[in-house]
């Protein structure tokens, strides 16, 4: 019951409150069935206006006016406050979790879970809550039929629970289908962000534009086959709640006046009651389903919340300096690491680097270098080996320290349209920095957010490495950050910022091609075949303490 256990975590009061309301519509609702009856009796023996069951009545109806209405405003409210927080716990967890974790999940997984799920269930609890005051409408009902006749009440339960046992039993296999219906959503989600992320590529190629989109329409008629599935079966199962409903009404009706002796003096009170239900339990069954689907997606949603919480991300916030600010030297010793069993897989490999160096890594395509980038920052755990800094092992619970050490730039970045972190900056300081990046005129710095991100790969890279010198880290990571900029910023890279940045006691690895440029550096490093080696040679002459 995962509704249930997603309001279990509300304010006690507040759900207390809803609950409250909720069951006083309920039975104002229930209420009015007994003065209707009490008001029929009076007009069968021709009484005149009771005027003090005219006034229950109005009394009745306004209550449950104002009572269904606050049940719906406080339930709302109630749910809309526990997705918002389950929004942000799971926005939480991304941003925590390891990089590793993250690329398992999958984009496509992430974004239905936070963008579809919780959208369902607050689109539709307003519905649900209608359905519930509907249930509790149902069992005062019964409890009124009760007081009339207990073998009525008797047959009318039996009756009820074999046929809720059934349309059960029947759901459960729908909740299935529907299981597997989100798995195709998702296919479909990560399929279309295809056309999206590699839109250049599609019209750059039009057989893969057309093997995409073969692929998506296989998805997308795989996907119309399971939902029309599902909406056949739900037909067939509310036009069974339908005939079951109105069969027992018609038992209670047409049969049980033959067998039981003075069950005709109360008979029209039963059926009052009994049609009374027949609208709030048809709108049970037609939103059954909804509470299915909301169950099966907030199912998905805690899920991907316990995935998250198991994959050990920190779950600190720094806020002080790094332990590590004053390192001198960041070792990586016999590292090992593969993406998946019979994967790529890099290492054993060693590698040192003494504060303030300029290290150029070089390798050819496929050899490793953005995954050891990526180990060397702490965003991978290689699987054996060990990341030291001054000789101290880091440990799991000192990677958000460690982390902060670096600023990078790799060659999939993503550039945030605000400075995120440092919307403190000093606005003139961030259009100097604009401005030597050769983007003033393109983009301005305004509200602590840059004013457009509408530009080529090379001035992207450019805006991306202002913001990273804003950050002022103590180690700078750059992959291949001058391979898409023209001959005047691949020199003011090389000649002007790495110097710059060197001169100011920053420690620089940068992944390059660019061998004219290479002397500038203190040392280079090649990367071949998941192999560490020093010098630009090629020849494996091995980093010391590196595993042969």
């Amino acid at each position: 019951m995962h509704i249930l256990t997603l309001l279990r975590g509300s304010n006690p009061e507040a759900l207390r409150e809803a609950l409250v309301v909720t069951g006083v519509a309920g039975l104002a609702n229930a209420t009015l069935v007994g003065l209707i009856n009490m008001a029929a009796d009076n007009a069968a023996a021709m009484r005149p206006l009771d005027v003090r069951t005219a006034m229950l009545y109005a009394i009745a109806a306004a209550t449950y006016q104002i009572a269904n209405n606050a049940s719906l405003r406080s339930a709302n409210a109630l749910m809309q406050e526990r997705l918002a927080e389950l929004r942000l716990q799971l926005a939480d967890g991304v941003r925590r979790a390891d990089l590793r974790t993250l690329e398992h999940l999958g984009e496509g997984r992430i974004y239905a879970v936070m963008a579809q799920e919780t959208n369902y269930l607050a689109q539709n609890f307003p519905l649900l809550v209608s359905s519930a005051q509907g249930v509790i409408l149902v069992l005062f009902c019964l409890a009124y039929i009760a007081w009339l006749s207990q073998i009525s009440f008797v047959t009318l339960g039996f009756a009820a629970v074999l046929g809720i046992v059934y349309f059960l039993t029947r759901r459960a296999g729908l909740d299935r289908e529907m299981i597997a219906v989100h798995a195709r959503e998702t296919a479909m989600v990560e399929s279309l962000s295809h056309f999206a992320d590699g839109f250049q590529e599609i019209r750059l190629n039009a057989a893969r534009s057309n093997a995409l989109y073969a692929r998506f329409r296989e998805i997308v008629a795989k996907l119309e086959t399971a939902v029309t599935r599902v909406g056949r079966d739900w037909v067939t199962l509310m036009l069974f709640g339908n005939a079951y409903l109105y069969g027992l009404l018609g038992v209670v009706v047409f049969v049980l006046p033959i067998f039981f002796a003075g069950y005709t003096d109360t008979i029209y009170k039963i059926a009052a009651a009994a049609i009374f239900c027949v609208g709030p339990v048809l709108n049970a069954f037609s939103t059954s389903h909804l509470y299915a689907r909301a169950e099966i997606g907030l199912g998905h949603v805690f899920a991907l919340v316990d995935d998250l919480a198991q994959a050990g991300g920190d779950g600190r916030v720094l806020t002080t300096a790094s332990r590590f600010s004053d390192f001198q030297t960041i070792a990586l010793r016999d590292v090992v690491f593969r993406y998946e069993e019979g994967g790529f897989s890099t290492g054993p490999w060693s590698l040192a680097i003494q504060r303030g160096e300029l290290v150029y890594l070089r390798g050819g395509n496929g050899a490793g270098k953005s995954t050891a980038l990526k180990l060397l920052c702490g965003l991978y755990r290689p699987q054996s080996g060990a990341v030291l800094v001054d000789g101290a092992a880091v440990e799991d619970a000192a990677l958000l320290d460690y982390r902060e050490l670096f600023s990078a730039i790799f060659t999939d970045f993503h550039l945030f349209s605000g400075a995120s972190g440092l919307e403190d900056a000093d606005p003139q300081e961030v259009r100097a920095l604009i401005g030597d990046m050769g983007l003033s005129g393109k983009v301005d710095f305004v509200d602590g957010r840059f004013s457009t991100l509408d530009l080529s790969t090379g001035q992207r890279k450019r805006l991306a490495m202002v913001v990273a010198l804003l950050e002022d880290r103590p180690v700078y990571v750059f992959d291949e950050w001058a391979a898409d900029q023209d001959a005047h910023f691949r020199a003011v890279f090389y000649e002007t910022l790495l110097p710059r940045l060197k001169a100011r006691g920053k420690t620089l690895i940068v992944v390059s091609h660019d061998e004219r440029f290479w002397d500038s550096g203190d040392r280079v490093l090649t990367l071949d075949v998941g192999e560490m080696s020093e010098g630009a040679t090629g020849a494996l002459r091995r980093t010391p303490g590196a595993a042969s």
